[in-house]
């Protein structure tokens, strides 16, 4: 019996609990608190799994789409452990981050649990700093959405406007990255393929959001909801763009 989906099936099936946890303290704290244990202990068993794939390949799981939503995941989660920690206020938002990293753990195993060596294109630091920046994105962004729909408060907003503002740093770091890294692989900075476009869209939908974000009229929790747009761009760039359209990233995340 495989153990990877059985460990990997644990840590989903640990965030769920947490996130039902969290959301039955909303009124006792001992549970949120208990919830807040369990994702821990998820993120630990999910991070094992991480580890225990690098050592069997050899390299950094981050090439496949298995491990693109594994690695994703694993960031969602832990920026929400971090952001709670360091912002108690942010600790329900794991009702809504929890089973987000849940699903794509559980999504991750529908796809080919193999390796393939890698080819000279992929044989760069710029595609690791390139993916990582695309997962550590995903994570504020995620909790950003849901940071976006706790109940209003100034502090809340405050909040919300500064991982905003990360998550648009970061996107812009993840296309520049990538633009460089195509320049290496391909012979080109941009070619107008669907991945790149739509990144490119994200992240001016972001920028959009931020420039209206400084008006007063959209400083309250109109400006926090319309940051969902970007967001949806954003989980379609990454997960669904490649169920309906052909990319050159396509071949390097199915075996």
């Amino acid at each position: 019996m495989n153990t990877v989906p059985l460990l990997q099936g644990a840590a989903a099936a640990a965030y769920l609990g947490a996130a039902g946890l969290l959301a039955a303290g909303s009124r006792r704290r001992r549970l949120a608190a208990a919830g807040v244990v369990l994702a821990a202990g998820g993120f630990c068993v999910h991070l094992f799994v991480l580890v225990w794939r690098w050592l069997e390949i050899g390299k950094l799981p981050i090439v496949t789409r298995y491990e693109d939503m594994t690695v994703d995941a694993l960031a969602v989660a832990g920026v929400y452990l971090l952001a709670q920690w360091r912002r108690p206020l942010l600790r329900p938002a794991g009702i809504g981050v929890l089973p987000l990293a849940a699903a794509a753990l559980s999504a991750a195993l529908w796809y080919n649990l193999g390796s393939f060596p890698w080819t000279p294109a992929l044989r760069t630091n710029w595609l690791v700093i390139h993916s990582q920046l695309n997962s550590l994105a995903i994570g504020i962004a995620t909790l950003t959405a849901a940071a976006s729909l706790l109940p209003r408060s100034d502090e809340k907003t405050r909040i919300v406007g500064r991982l905003l503002a990360w998550t648009f740093f970061l996107w812009t770091a993840m296309v520049a990255a990538g633009s460089y890294w195509a320049s290496l692989a391909w012979g080109r900075y941009w070619g107008w393929d669907p991945i790149e476009s739509w990144s490119l869209v994200t992240l001016l939908g972001y920028a959009f959001v931020l420039h209206l974000r400084l008006k007063p009229a959209w400083r309250g929790r109109g400006g926090d909801l319309l940051g969902l747009v970007p967001y949806a761009m954003m989980l379609f760039t990454t997960y669904g763009l490649l169920l309906v359209m052909r990319s050159v990233h396509g071949r390097y995340l199915f075996l």
